[in-house]
């Protein structure tokens, strides 16, 4: 089934700011109970480049994932497109998960996004991680009035999609750029491997899981592109 949805508007640029890892694998002969990477895993970022409906520019990053520090965030930033913190407008969390929205906070003057549903789910996990030790001495704490939700096409040419299966409400992002159908898929696909076996990763609920096959079967009939939440692009 093609879920690219029907959009309008062109994308100037999109790019991968960070590459996501898992800190175990399943591919790798790798088990959780003793994990080779420590925790937590980070998210692959990207960085899409459009204009609002208004003209104004937009700078959107999809899943700020954790670094060490706020320097080391902006260091991915400028090295991979010679922008500065302050030229991004906006961050999208696909999902609630930690390391999807935890790094938001290194982006204090964009506007913080999700898809419909999810701000609830993000708060409380944020309150639920504000035990943890992130490493960097900042809070990961989200205050709840930073965060907007949108729906649907919410700038032109950028598309939440719905992508059920892997954790409640997920949405990646759908977009098209010199011609190709992109989806940055957040984690309904975890890595290459998990594409290739139809399977998604920590769910607990067995149920979800043909759900999630299901979404991933959708996606590989509807994308040239698919940026996978914790590995490289699979090209198709």
């Amino acid at each position: 089934m093609n879920i690219f949805p029907k959009i309008n508007g062109a994308i100037e640029y999109w790019d991968i700011l960070v590459l996501g890892h898992l800190f175990w694998n399943r591919y790798f002969g790798e088990t959780q109970e003793n994990p080779p990477r420590g925790t937590p895993s980070t998210c692959s970022s990207v960085l899409i480049r459009g204009r609002q409906a208004d003209g104004e520019p937009f700078r959107m990053i999809v899943d700020t994932t954790i670094r060490r520090s706020a320097e080391e965030a902006y260091f991915d930033l400028n090295r991979r497109t010679g922008l500065a913190p302050g030229d991004i407008t906006h961050c999208f969390a696909t999902h609630h998960h930690f390391d999807h929205w935890n790094g938001m906070k290194y982006y204090p003057n964009a506007q913080w996004l999700c898809a419909s549903g999810n701000k609830a789910l993000i708060i409380e996990a944020s309150g639920q991680a504000a035990g943890r030790e992130p490493g960097d001495g900042l809070s990961p704490t989200i205050p709840a009035e930073r965060i907007v939700e949108v729906t649907g096409e919410f700038f032109p040419g950028i598309y939440a999609l719905p992508l059920p299966g892997h954790t409640q409400g997920l949405h990646g992002i759908a977009f098209s750029c010199e011609g190709k159908r992109i989806l940055a898929a957040g984690d309904s696909v975890m890595t290459r491997h998990h594409f290739r076996d139809r399977r998604t990763e920590f769910q607990p609920d067995p149920a979800m899981h043909p759900v999630a096959a299901q979404t991933i079967a959708n996606m590989a009939e509807s994308f040239d592109i698919i940026i996978p939440g914790h590995d490289n692009p699979v090209i198709l």
